[in-house]
């Protein structure tokens, strides 16, 4: 009797569990495919068709954790590949323990799609395949919960869409786990089309088309909330170093730097930059307090004429921040008015740095080691152990542009002149992989950002997908809030995100070089960005209505039948 039992969990039959967990690995490929490297995006909108299949089909809740988990564990290994790559290259781990630790990383990440897979299943011997109109609320419930449990939101569905700019729109609306739930939608229409002659089918069939189609039939003005159009063309410089991870030689990486910056500045249009922003790199500065540092910065800033974005590391008492500072041309430019850059450099006003912006969420084993007492005697922070920043900071920057004007001259005659006029915008700064937190980055703009900037270090994932992944997280971000996002990094991909997600004059990766960008400015604030992680929680609370009511019934039976 055993030995038939085994033979039915590894025969090919639809039932059998190697049947089952080929199909939740067929799942998992989907999804790898649908991300960088490979970036077949189209995939994502079938690749939960498998596993919600079998799901429909009828197994036990047991059976769904397992295919959920395997299905999770595959993708989430192979499409982040680049966590044991820095360990081995970075960490000087053993390349064994960072495959066991990439894996282990993995295999905890996974029960969030074995909790969607096992609720499902229960929702499925509730309700049939009624259940799977609820197929994109759950997926949102467990995807939102992920970073909340575990600080880890890499790679939401939602993000293979990020260079569709129709699609990744309703991120304006619901962030970025709206588009996740349509996603998962035509995942389950596909399932219900193979019984769509069914009329219970049909009738959820109808919801889900419903459900997918509103979102884009809302008016645009319910996306974005307009104010009156103030915006402002600004001219930046983005810095590249390509610094090696472990370049220890300060003097020489601020020497290149600079050079970068001058000769990226006389191409630029009037031979001048509003803002100058240097990448997060191995170049430790500590600004506030080196004065050899400090000096040099404040050179270059007076030489520029404009504003410096540059990050830094800062040290308090026994603290160590990672930090962005934003140096200012002008000690007085909070409170009055930037003169054009020749002025600046002839007058010799002394710099002033703005407000400081440390680094909110630290890269776990990165920049510090959770469960320290346990953990941190086997594994040390690879860049660092730093304190996490508490406030979103927003600073206000004063521009003056120039423009062509005519006027009319002497009896009459018009001839040319050059009006200047000061813009006012504000820049909002965030680190390295805070790109992948929607809520985190929205709280710049709920601070009055007009403009987005994102310094990186992503020569820690070499070769791997990581740097194509981070950028279009960063592309996301700038969709759902609808700002112009510049986003330099020390080895690329460096370049100008619009508000659309279009990716303007990257850097390549690997290369020393700068860039000289036009950004826009822009006041508009989305519903999201108003209103948050609405729709992700909303979905949370109804899954949770919905499998309660599940169980609710089934007790309500069993306690009839023991009457």
């Amino acid at each position: 009797m055993r030995s038939s039992s085994l033979l039915s969990r590894f025969s090919l039959a639809p039932d059998s569990l190697l049947w089952q967990s080929i199909t939740a690995i067929v799942s998992a490929l989907l999804l790898i495919l649908s991300f960088p490297p490979f970036e077949l995006s189209f995939l994502a909108w079938v690749a939960l068709a498998p596993l919600l299949k079998v799901i429909a089909g009828g197994v036990t809740v047991r059976r769904a954790l397992w295919l959920g988990w395997l299905t999770g564990i595959e993708f989430t290994f192979f499409a982040e590949n680049w966590i044991a790559h820095s360990m081995t290259h970075f960490g000087q781990m053993l390349t064994v323990i960072a495959y066991a630790v990439a894996m282990l990383f993995a295999a905890i990440l996974a029960i969030f799609p074995a909790i969607f897979a096992a609720a499902m299943a229960k929702l499925t011997r509730r309700f049939g395949w009624w259940a799977m109109a609820f197929a994109p609320v759950v997926w949102v419930a467990t995807e939102w919960l992920r970073p909340i449990v575990t600080g880890v939101t890499w790679n939401a569905l939602g993000i293979s869409q990020a260079k569709h700019f129709r699609i990744a729109s309703l991120s304006q609306l619901g962030g970025v786990y709206l588009v996740s739930a349509e996603i998962v939608a035509v995942s389950a229409l596909i399932v219900l089309s193979l019984k769509f002659r069914e009329r219970s089918v049909a009738r959820a069939a109808v919801v889900l088309l419903l459900f997918a189609a509103i979102f884009f039939l809302l008016p645009p003005q319910i996306r974005r909330q307009s104010q009156p159009q103030d915006s402002a063309t600004v001219t930046v410089v983005g810095v590249q170093p390509n610094l090696p991870p472990d370049s220890s030689d300060t003097a020489r990486d601020l020497e290149n730097s600079v050079r970068l910056t001058k000769e990226a500045i006389n191409r630029a249009p009037d031979k001048r930059a509003d803002i100058v922003i240097w990448a997060e790199s191995p170049l430790t500065l500590f600004y506030e307090n080196d004065l050899a540092v400090r000096e040099r910065l404040d050179a270059l800033t007076r030489e520029t004429g404009g504003y410096l974005i540059v990050s830094t590391a800062t040290r308090d008492d026994q603290r160590y921040f990672n930090s962005v500072h934003t140096i200012s041309s002008q000690s007085n430019s909070q409170s009055n008015s930037q003169s054009n850059s020749q002025s600046n450099s002839q007058s010799g006003a002394q710099p002033k740095p703005l407000r400081r912006y440390d680094k909110i969420r630290l890269v776990p084993f990165g920049e510090y080691v959770p469960w320290r007492p346990v953990l941190g005697r086997f594994v040390p922070a690879i860049v660092g152990d730093f304190t996490p920043g508490n406030e979103a900071v927003v600073n206000l920057l004063r521009l003056e542009t120039q423009r062509a004007a005519i006027t009319m001259g002497d009896g009459g005659a018009p001839s040319a002149a050059i009006e200047r006029t000061t813009n006012y915008i504000r820049v909002g700064s965030f680190i390295c992989y805070e790109a992948a937190y929607p809520n985190l980055v929205r709280r710049f703009v709920q601070n009055g950002a007009t403009l987005l900037v994102n310094v990186s270090n992503d020569a820690w994932f070499g070769n791997t997908a990581g740097a194509r992944q981070h950028l279009m997280h960063a592309m996301m971000r700038a969709i759902e809030n609808d700002r112009d996002l510049l986003r330099v990094t020390n080895a690329g991909i460096s370049t100008l995100v619009t508000a659309d997600g279009r990716v303007v004059d990257p850097l390549p990766m690997f290369t020393a070089d700068a860039r000289v960008w036009q950004a826009q400015t822009r006041r508009d604030r989305t519903f999201y960005t108003r209103h948050g992680d609405w729709f992700a929680i909303g979905c949370a609370i109804l899954a949770v209505v919905v499998l309660a009511a599940g169980f609710t019934s089934r007790l309500r039976r069993s306690g009839g039948k023991q009457r």
